[in-house]
């Protein structure tokens, strides 16, 4: 379970920091002691085993104590997004029916206000200043008494002990995908437990590492890095948000990083601003890039800047964690590559008929593992489309929906979503690809490309464009570089200056927002 190695870490490492957030510093035997503090409380008011659990925070000291609360408590953490509007909450706790949700005060109100629309939910447990101290934070309870029969439950759960198995529920992590429409994935202790293991391996993470972190905890890759570094003993620096990178580089300066964890966006800016020199990084000795592609030419930059740091670039969905990641040594060797499998799982790239393809062919990655999910909480159709057989092969493969192209050395290369490719006067165009000589372009800092109606080619590639602080330039500049790289019909036809691009939590544009 889990908790198991988060407890194990305790006991090794109790006198060191594990996490660092807002001005607060927890040791390990603080965290322990408090986690099980609210995992008491939880049980006490009826939460059962396999019970769902909100955690409504921001990235905080106080959302690591929930998380491994929720765990201990032999309950199912649901972690939610603390800046999600009312109706993007409403459809995930409606879905997932949370018995509980922990909380700060600042949130509570809004969520007292979608009350009505989840019958499910028994009551908050909030987050609040201790009297009398503005530096200790404590949870208050704020609902209504349990029943008598909640209270017998509960006694009986707190006397038997959790009682989980590997395979029961450890979280649901809520993704919208291709549809938009909220899917929680369904991933148990095992999933979480062989994910982390083969992560911390490939990146040789150590318990002497101090983890920088600006990824929020109700997605996918922000809530690993808090897995990871509490089954390793190491320390976890939370930071709320890359909103200012200076502020949040001399955060991580500060506390000695030597593990960076970033999304595409965030290497954009450190491609190219100044103020990275400013800040003493020459600790960190790894960078992580997952949740969207990383460009090369971001990629190739963020080297030059810090040399002495290993960048993986890395793929992965919420539905495995992870499936490739490249090795340093090959960024130049094989760029633009996405590296290949972890060892203990199966790939292939197939065709529509789901058959391999050859070397040099694209198809649709899949994959399966210890860590592929379980399925779609509440969605059979969804999950009989998502984990399904291959040809020759009855068993389950969780089917990606993106395209790659795999070398002959088996190094694989993101074309692009399936549902996102363009059909340009009969030929298939991948957005990914003018994006890459797009992002080329000095002043570019990032590039997404959709899809528009052309009466001569049927369909035409659009180009949205974020340029870097204090560049200049026109759309005929941008379409003058692209016609010398690209083919004819793959030339944005129309290019639009945006101030940002929208964006999921976990740093994915959202091209339907665009289109």
């Amino acid at each position: 379970m889990l908790q198991q190695f988060f407890q194990a870490a305790a006991c090794l490492h109790a006198a060191k920091t594990a996490i660092v957030a807002h001005g607060r510093r927890l040791t390990y035997a603080e965290l322990h002691a408090e986690a099980s503090r609210l995992a008491a409380a939880l049980r006490r008011r009826g939460a059962q085993r396999g019970d769902r659990v909100g955690m409504l925070l921001a990235n905080s000291a106080e959302a690591a104590v929930t998380a491994w609360a929720i765990l201990e408590a032999g309950c199912v953490l649901v972690p939610l997004h603390a800046a999600s509007r009312r109706e993007a909450l409403l459809p995930v706790l409606r879905d997932a029916e949370p018995r509980w949700i922990v909380t700060a005060g600042e949130l509570s109100a809004s969520l007292a206000a979608i009350r009505e629309g989840v019958p499910a939910l028994a009551g908050l447990f909030v987050w609040a200043p201790k009297p009398g101290s503005e530096s200790v934070i404590e949870w208050q309870f704020a609902a209504a008494e349990a029943s008598a029969a909640d209270a017998a439950a509960s006694t009986v759960a707190a006397a038997s002990g959790p009682g989980e198995t590997d395979a029961a529920l450890a979280a649901l992590v809520y993704t919208s995908g291709s549809t938009g429409e909220p899917k929680g994935v369904m991933l148990s202790h095992a999933n979480m437990a062989a994910a982390v293991r083969a992560v911390n391996a490939y990146l040789r993470l150590e318990s002497t590492d101090v983890i920088y972190s600006a990824l929020p905890l109700s997605s996918s890759y922000g809530l690993y890095q808090l897995v990871s570094a509490l089954a390793l003993g190491a320390t976890l620096v939370l930071d709320r948000s890359f909103a200012f990178p200076a502020r949040s580089l001399a955060l991580a300066a500060t506390e000695g990083a030597t593990v960076f964890a970033g999304v595409p966006t965030m290497y954009a800016w450190m491609s190219a601003a100044p103020a990275l020199q400013a800040h003493d990084l020459s600790r960190l000795r790894i960078l992580t890039s997952a949740a969207a592609s990383l460009p090369l030419e971001h990629g190739r930059r963020v080297r030059e800047r810090l040399p002495q740091a290993r960048l993986y670039v890395m793929y992965g969905q919420t539905e495995c964690k992870r499936i490739t990641y490249l090795d340093p040594e090959d960024f130049e060797r094989k760029p633009g590559s996405v590296g290949r499998g972890m060892p203990f799982q199966d790939l292939a790239v197939v065709d529509d008929a789901g058959v391999p393809v050859p070397a040099g062919g694209t198809g649709e990655l899949v994959v399966r593992g210890p860590h592929v999910m379980q399925g779609y909480w509440r969605k059979p159709e969804a999950t009989a489309h998502k984990l399904r057989p291959i040809a020759g092969d009855e068993s389950c493969w969780l089917h990606t929906d993106d395209l790659f192209r795999i070398d002959e050395d088996g190094y694989l290369f993101f074309v692009g979503r399936k549902d996102d490719i363009l059909k340009v006067g009969g030929n298939k165009v991948s957005p990914r690809e003018i994006e890459e000589v797009l992002c080329q372009i000095e002043g570019v800092r990032e590039a997404a490309v959709i899809g528009m109606p052309d009466p001569a080619w049927g369909e035409a590639a659009k180009a949205y464009l974020v340029l870097r602080e204090g560049a200049a330039l026109s759309a005929e500049d941008v379409t003058r570089h692209c016609s010398s790289r690209l083919r004819g019909f793959m030339v944005p036809k129309a290019v639009v200056f945006v101030r940002d691009l929208p964006k999921t939590e976990s740093g994915k544009v959202k091209k339907r927002e665009l289109a």
